[in-house]
């Protein structure tokens, strides 16, 4: 009985500890827990909603910027600036401090040398007014391994580490400030566009009195004018930003200094307002993933922009000329005259709302009108090849091909396809230069115009 009643006040003795223990486990956990909530609440350095941020200083190593919205919710910067400022950035600042946070607490302010971790000057001071409550960021120095900053709030007691992550915010400098979009003046339309590459002008574009775009060089273009790839380029400058800033202040005198002294591109464009932009670019490997060196000969500063984005630079003349050689419907000609050296001629009357045609004054039975609508399609699908802006003989009486529409109204339209080498024409229409070859497969090519003449005659049973 009494080796009975030690056991079980043992085994009560056992369950009290055991219960003990786990209350000081439980507690332990619940504490440890805690201080890590603690902690990861403690590096919750910011948490302000980015919309009540209505100022911004920031102090830099060459400046203090303050900026402020105003009543239309636009930055303004209250500095006297030579640079365009970039709203973009500031916006982007305010909405990723309101939440910045650190990824580890270093130590206590009141137990850290300020100094060696750059805190006790720093170099970059961020002050975020929210609802005009000053909530101050400083920016120390970049820690050995480079993948944090040491920063400090004004009103915390430690000093945090921050990731890398955050540098374009926190190491704010002058060409943070500065706006990344070329065009310095959106509001204001282009009017002129100019390129000159490898020490020859490429093409000159200008809008003309009328709000017409129009091509002034290498030769005179209006109708033909690619009005879309036109807008492209429009486009495409609007958008184009810069990647790097370099120096700035560049003045001609020093442009030897940086390689800009013979610039392999020279890039302009001209805006209602008066601006004239233009852009020195040093030479590159197209297609590269390097960055492309340029210069903005009107402010002075140096920036790189990735080549992926200056294909603008390689652009050729004929890119903004439309190709095709001819263009109107079956609907509109009455008739299509046709005189080349090695076949006989032909002539084809066409009468497509009733349906009638006749080739050579014979009248072809409908089985035959699809090879004619076939035939006229690809005589007017043809396409220039190759830009050929000077003329390389005058027009010749006897042409190689001489191709005549006559519409309904009785115009005619006139196109000479003259030799130019033993591969390629040239053409006149209407007896005007058209600056460009035409290579003869476009004839006699397989499945080329002759194929097709062949298969009319075929369809017309005359061959």
């Amino acid at each position: 009985m009494k080796k009975q009643l030690i056991l079980i006040l043992s085994l009560l003795l056992l369950v009290g500890i055991t219960a003990g223990v786990l209350v000081m486990v439980n507690k332990m956990e619940s504490e440890q827990k805690a201080e890590k909530e603690r902690i990861e609440q403690e590096k919750i350095l910011m948490s302000l909603n980015s919309s009540d941020i209505s100022k911004i200083e920031i102090k830099t190593t060459d400046a203090l910027y303050t900026a402020s919205l105003d009543d239309s919710g636009h930055w303004v910067v209250e500095n006297d600036l030579d640079f365009e400022i970039n709203t973009y950035y500031l916006n982007s600042l305010a909405s990723q401090l309101s939440t910045l946070k650190a990824t580890d607490i270093i130590c206590p302010v009141a137990e850290a040398n300020l100094a060696d971790y750059g805190l006790s000057d720093p170099a970059n001071v961020i002050t975020l007014y929210a609802n005009d409550t000053p909530h101050v960021i400083n920016v120390g120095k970049l820690s050995a391994t480079e993948d944090f900053y040491y920063v400090t709030i004004d009103g915390r007691d430690n000093v945090y580490s921050v990731s890398t992550d955050y540098a374009d915010y926190l190491k704010v400098n002058k060409n943070s400030m500065k706006s990344i979009y070329i065009l310095r003046n959106s509001d204001s339309a282009i009017n002129g566009i100019s390129l000159t590459a490898h020490g020859k002008l490429v093409y000159e574009l200008e809008m003309n009195g009328k709000g017409v775009w129009e091509m002034n060089k290498p030769m005179a273009v209006t109708d033909r004018l690619n009005v879309s790839n036109v807008s492209s380029l429009l486009t495409t400058i609007r958008q184009m930003i810069v990647d790097k800033f370099g120096d700035e202040n560049v003045t001609e005198d020093k442009y030897k200094n940086y390689g800009f002294d013979d610039p392999e591109y020279i890039f302009t464009f001209t805006q209602e307002n008066g601006n004239t932009t233009t852009l020195l670019a040093q030479d590159y490997t197209e297609g590269s993933t390097s960055f492309v060196s340029l210069i903005c000969r009107e402010t002075g500063q140096i920036f790189y922009m990735q080549s992926a984005y200056t294909e603008f630079l390689n652009d050729t003349a004929d890119k903004f000329i439309l190709k095709d050689v001819y263009t109107c419907s079956a609907s509109e000609i009455s008739e299509v005259k046709i005189e080349w050296n090695d076949r006989d001629n032909a002539e084809i009357t066409i009468d497509e709302e009733n349906g009638k045609y006749t080739l050579n004054g014979t009248s072809l039975k409908e089985d035959a009108a699809s090879a004619v609508s076939s035939f006229y399609t690809k005589l007017t699908a043809m396409k220039y090849d190759s830009l050929a802006i000077d003329c390389p003989e005058i027009l010749d009486e006897n042409p190689d091909i001489r191709i005549t529409f006559t519409k309904k109204d009785g115009t005619e339209n006139v196109l000479a396809f003259c030799k130019y080498d033993s591969e390629n024409y040239v053409v006149f229409l209407d007896n005007e230069y058209q600056n460009f070859t035409l290579n003869k497969k476009n004839f006699t090519a397989r499945e080329g115009i002759y194929d097709y003449f062949d298969r009319l005659l075929d369809a017309a049973g005359m061959k």
